[in-house]
Formats: C-alpha cells, structure tokens, sequence
C-alpha cells in the first residue's frame, strides 16, 4: 500500500504498529489528514483502538481499515463499509486510489 499510495503522489508515514503509529502521530500529526490502518496489527493495540486515539485529539481525521477478515470482525457498533472505510486484502490499486481519494475529498 505504500508503494502504490506514494507512487500516486502522497505522501505516506509508515509504522509496524499502533506504537510507533502514534511516534509517528507525534511527529507529524500536522501532516496527516488521512489514516490507512490494519484492523489486526503486532504488538497488542488493534487500528480500532489506534483510530480512537487519533480521532479524539483530531475528529476531522478521516480513517479506511484495512482487513483480510470480514467486517464482522470488529464487533458491533463498529460500522464498516467496504469501498467507504473498509479494504479487503488484498488490496487492489484501483480500489486503495479511489477508497483514499473518495475519504480525502469527503467533507474537506
């Protein structure tokens, strides 16, 4: 997803998990306007939990997750929409352009 998001001009932070998510967070939170989160990551915080605490200290940052289990997977109340806020992988390059680009211009 790097690769492809960075080749289509963004400009992309990367972290192995929520941890380093919110170093990175710390970093460059005026940069980001956008978080591209694995639902299941390493490391003991899951991108819900990494997205909740992005969005209290930004609401207007805009969130897609990315999963290889069904959107069920998160739990109820836990509304996930694929194409709107949900990747399935693998994910294709067409699909991660226009999920990114439809969030981004969302409500800007």
């Amino acid at each position: 997803m790097r690769k492809a998001l960075s080749q289509l001009g963004y400009r992309v932070f990367e972290a192995i998990n929520g941890i380093e998510a919110l170093e990175v967070w710390e970093q460059h939170r005026e940069e980001i306007h956008l978080l591209v989160t694995d639902l299941v990551m390493p490391g003991g915080m899951t991108g819900k939990e990494l997205a909740e605490r992005l969005l209290q200290e930004n609401a207007k940052l805009k969130v897609i997750y990315a999963s290889g289990c069904s959107a069920g997977v998160a739990g109820k109340g836990f509304p996930l929409e694929e194409g709107v806020n949900l990747l399935a992988k693998p994910v294709q390059t067409f699909k991660l352009a226009q999920t990114v680009r439809q969030n981004l211009d969302a409500n800007s």
